[in-house]
């Protein structure tokens, strides 16, 4: 991938998320960051990875979106200069959820160990 097209796509995901801070309110304590930002060369579609805390909101902030969904293509079309308005989709990146999880194991395991050596 060009420098170029890395540059354009952190300028995506920056619009995105002033769009985010301007215009949509998620649900109380919720906190939503956009992560990566990716677009067609056409323009036709726009895909972002969003991590939400805590990962059960996830859920209301997608109803959240969908439900303003004209807005926030009218502002990132408007921030972005873009004369094709793409078609917006949406993942959620659990990497914190399964780190948070693994590194839970990880400590189960040490402490199991620790009063397995002690008997």
């Amino acid at each position: 991938m060009s420098f170029r097209m890395e540059s354009g796509f952190e300028r995506l995901r920056e619009a995105m998320a002033e769009v985010f801070s301007e215009r949509i309110e998620f649900p109380l304590g919720s906190f939503v960051t956009v992560l990566k930002a990716k677009m067609t060369a056409n323009t036709a579609h726009a895909a972002f990875t969003l991590s939400v805390m805590p990962v059960s909101m996830e859920e209301e902030v997608l109803k959240t979106l969908e439900r303003n969904m004209r807005d926030l293509k009218d502002s990132l079309a408007q921030k972005l200069r873009l004369r094709r308005i793409p078609k917006l989709h949406f993942m959620f990146d659990h990497t914190e959820d399964r780190a948070a999880q693994i590194d839970e194991l990880i400590n189960k395991a040490l402490a199991e160990d620790r009063n397995a050596n002690h008997d």
